[in-house]
């Protein structure tokens, strides 16, 4: 199937909704038609959810192993031009040593959730804050490399449709792999922390990542006035945590203006595992989408 393949990944949980998709499905396969087939790439994805539910750590390993680059620094300068291309190899090679974990964990949190897998091309995606990386992945592209989102979604109440990003893929060097914009040095301007004191060392993290060393998270509370007028929806947030474990600020990237509060409310009063960089606590610049479901209490996914 090309251009948006989809399988349907049952008895798990929904914990959050990071993005509300174009409803335009079929001007999304149409706008794809001819191009690479997705069907690889559902297949993984699909083998890596089911193997965390079966709890088969042999084979989670063994396709978190296959996501990664091989021969990283030639694709990517490849890919992305031989100035930039260098530039997201060297950011790639200092994550390398931890993106296989990170990738199990992020499997192991997604099939702990309900919804429908959607591939979509990253190029049709709508122009939404939530979709920064894949519009950061196809703006630096030069050879016409085709970038997917990939997610799990939920239809909502009132027709709603409601999802979580899994993450962001590409053909490279003959199979499908992730690609992680903090990872590979993407990130926009407006997600960048100021450039810190020579004393201060932060670092980008995804939120799938980071959400692993959560050691206490507060739900927030569902607005009543959202609720009486049936608002659901996300609200992605940008967090800096401090080298405790606190979170030491915090901004809005989107949501529904009813639903900010609470959701900032409530993230204000995590805390995480402190993050060590060569044994010292750093900063860590993340971010984290707080889901508001009619039919569920509120919930997060950072």
């Amino acid at each position: 199937m090309k251009g948006i393949a989809r399988v349907k990944l049952a008895s798990w949980v929904l914990i959050a909704a990071s993005c509300l998709l174009s409803p335009q499905r079929d001007a999304q396969a149409q706008a794809n038609a001819g191009g690479t087939t997705t069907e690889d790439l559902r297949i993984m994805i699909t083998a890596a959810l089911t193997a965390s539910k079966r709890g088969d750590q042999a084979k989670v390993k063994e396709i978190a192993h296959n996501l990664i680059i091989p021969n990283y620094e030639h694709w990517l300068k490849a890919t992305f031009g031989d100035e930039q291309g260098a530039k997201m190899a060297a950011s790639y090679a200092r994550s390398l040593e931890n993106e296989e974990k990170w990738l199990r964990e992020l499997f192991e949190g997604v099939a702990k959730q309900d919804g429908e897998l959607v591939i979509t091309p990253a190029r049709v995606l709508p122009n939404q804050p939530t979709y920064w990386c894949g519009e950061e992945l196809v703006k630096a592209g030069k050879n016409n490399t085709e970038f997917y989102l990939v997610s799990l979604e939920n239809d909502g109440p009132g027709g709603v449709r409601a999802g979580m990003i899994i993450g962001y893929f590409a053909v490279a060097e003959g199979g499908y792999r992730a690609l992680d914009c903090t990872i590979l040095g993407l990130a926009p301007e407006h997600l960048n922390t100021p450039q810190p004191e020579q004393a201060r060392r932060i670092i980008k993290m995804g939120g799938n990542v980071q959400s692993a060393k959560i050691v206490k998270r507060v739900q927030p509370v569902y607005p009543s006035e959202a609720l009486k007028e049936r608002i659901a929806g996300t609200v992605r947030l940008h967090v800096l945590v401090a080298k405790d474990g606190t979170i030491e600020q915090i901004e809005v990237i989107s949501g529904h203006p009813l639903l900010l509060q609470a959701a900032l409310d409530a993230v204000r009063q995590w805390t995480y595992q402190p993050t060590l960089l060569n044994g010292e606590p750093v900063e860590v610049d993340t971010t984290i989408d707080v889901g508001f479901s009619l039919s569920k209490s509120p919930v997060t996914n950072p």
